[in-house]
């Protein structure tokens, strides 16, 4: 039976239809993810137009029938600072291609929005560095989805100490410096300072997991552990990183 529905929920993509109408994705806590149609939408200006704009966290009054149409929105949470910044906004695209995918699987759990939500406020208000908020989004996304890493002691023999720690990208163990002789795999040397931020990151509270800070080169190693970790666990290849990855490609080359 059709009905009316009001429900708050993020939006994470947008994909126009016909000559005015359009699609939208919404991220929310009690339906998951719902695909909304908003007619006529490309002709509108102002409130309705500005709280159905990607990355808005609005209250949406919609007609469930055979598909959700659009009937009121109001913004609930504005992140218009993400918008006019290149950085943030390529990182918030790809976030959203990762929501897009993690909110269909059966090991998705609550955590997604809130943590979304947490990351566009980290970066839009906070001015959160774009590598921090990447690398800890990638982590505890991995740990949200049933690949939660092992960082206290080596995975192969139990040692809870070793002057040198390696990452195993197969099975995320942490590897002690003699058995990384012997066991074979993918490997990423881990300092002190990397290994440090990794555990932060999966075992502090969700309201926390934007509030670190670590030096350029940790947040470059760290990066490119929590990348490589979740894309090879998710299977998945996103154009938007590639965006994301151009951004900085031209930024060093304009510098050398």
């Amino acid at each position: 039976m059709a009905q009316h529905v009001t429900i708050k929920g993020l939006v994470i993509r947008e994909t126009d239809f016909g000559e005015a109408d359009r699609y939208i994705t919404v991220l929310t806590a009690e339906l998951g993810k719902i695909e909304v149609l908003c007619r006529g939408i490309r002709r509108k200006k102002g409130r309705l137009a500005n709280a159905v704009g990607l990355f808005c966290y609005s209250e949406f009054t919609l007609f469930s029938g055979r598909r959700y149409t659009l009937s009121d929105a109001e913004i609930a949470m504005q992140f218009w600072g993400i918008t006019g910044n290149i950085e943030q906004y390529a990182l918030c695209c790809y976030f959203a291609e990762l929501a897009n995918m993690a909110a269909e699987a059966d090991t998705a759990t609550d955590e997604l929005l809130p943590m979304f939500l947490r990351a566009l406020y980290a970066l839009d208000k906070q001015q959160r560095s774009v590598h921090v908020v990447k690398a800890a989004f990638e982590l505890r996304l991995a740990a949200t989805l049933g690949y939660q890493p092992a960082l206290y002691g080596c995975g192969a023999c139990g040692e809870t100490e070793s002057d040198t720690w390696y990452f195993l990208l197969e099975n995320g163990a942490l590897i002690c410096g003699e058995c990384r002789k012997r066991v074979g795999g993918t490997y990423f040397a881990v300092p002190q300072g990397v290994l440090d931020a990794m555990r932060y990151i999966v075992s502090c509270p969700g309201k926390k997991l934007f509030a670190f800070a670590v030096q350029e080169q940790t947040a470059r190693q760290l990066g490119e552990i929590c990348e490589r970790y979740l894309l090879y666990h998710l299977d998945i290849y996103c154009k938007t990183l590639d965006f994301y990855h151009s951004l900085f490609q031209m930024e060093q080359d304009n510098q050398s």
